[in-house]
């Protein structure tokens, strides 16, 4: 990766550092509206609401999916749009969703909706511990969006370990976000970018692209990384926002692998 010797002296009150972090993102930021979902308590029933709302489109994203009621019940709420005339297009992660039930993918299926496999493992790489090469570079994006207006991202995978409150034991802890706005665009490209590779088909038009008008007045960025080699630049957006700062700088990561230079 490129060294970032010399970052410019911005701080976060001056004008021109929203227009940087664009410029160097590719990403907007102004006019979203963006809700935080604290837990499977909050997240799974936005995220079903939300999906048997939609009269157009869906495009879900998902990195890990494993048996349970809550799987279950998404695989139906996805079926039942379907069987309605909704154009949905799942794309499913050829390794962290191995364990979903083929009885869920079957009921998609048979309903209308496209199903498919990003990078499916080949019978070697399964023999392999945690695959090598190519195989281990997986899609961690976990992406819903309804009639391209109102998407969702975060962490949360499709299992029983994500339901509740995440204060038990065994549940996992997790913060996604419901957005609306211009930003939503941000977010549906990076599912079409995924399907494309997947599937070699297109995506696009009104019902998935629709014109996003402001929703609200929060300062929102999708910023792509790619499963191969890491995203430049979400690291210089990172930097940039970091030095910028005057009073505080607050970090929610799973991951946190500093370079050592």
């Amino acid at each position: 990766m490129q060294s970032h010797y010399v970052l410019p002296q911005l701080a976060v009150a001056d004008r021109s550092f929203l227009p940087t972090l664009e410029a160097y993102t590719s990403a907007a930021l102004d006019g979203n509206r963006v809700d935080l979902l604290l837990n499977g308590d909050e997240i799974f029933p936005a995220a079903l609401e939300a999906i048997r709302s939609a009269r157009e489109t869906i495009t879900y994203e998902q990195y890990f999916y494993e048996e349970g009621p809550i799987g279950l019940e998404l695989a139906e709420a996805l079926a039942e749009r379907c069987r309605a005339g909704v154009r949905a297009h799942i794309l499913l992660d050829g390794f962290g969703t191995l364990l979903i039930p083929a009885a869920y993918r079957d009921s998609m299926e048979r309903a209308g909706c496209e199903v498919s496999t990003f990078r499916p493992l080949s019978p070697l790489v399964l023999l392999t511990p945690f695959g090598f090469g190519r195989g281990n570079n997986r899609s961690h994006r976990r992406i819903l969006v309804v009639d391209g207006r109102v998407g969702f991202t975060g962490g949360v995978g499709v299992s029983p370990k994500w339901l509740g409150n995440g204060r038990k034991e065994g549940h996992w802890r997790q913060t996604d976000v419901r957005i609306e706005g211009p930003v939503v665009a941000s977010l549906q490209g990076a599912f079409v970018e995924n399907w494309l590779e997947a599937t070699g088909n297109v995506l696009g038009g009104e019902p998935y692209f629709p014109p996003l008008s402001r929703r609200g007045s929060v300062f929102a960025q999708v910023v792509r990384s790619s499963p191969a080699g890491g995203s430049f630049s979400m690291y210089t957006m990172f930097l940039l926002a970091m030095s910028s700062a005057r009073r505080s700088i607050y970090i929610t990561n799973p991951y946190f692998l500093p370079t050592t230079g």
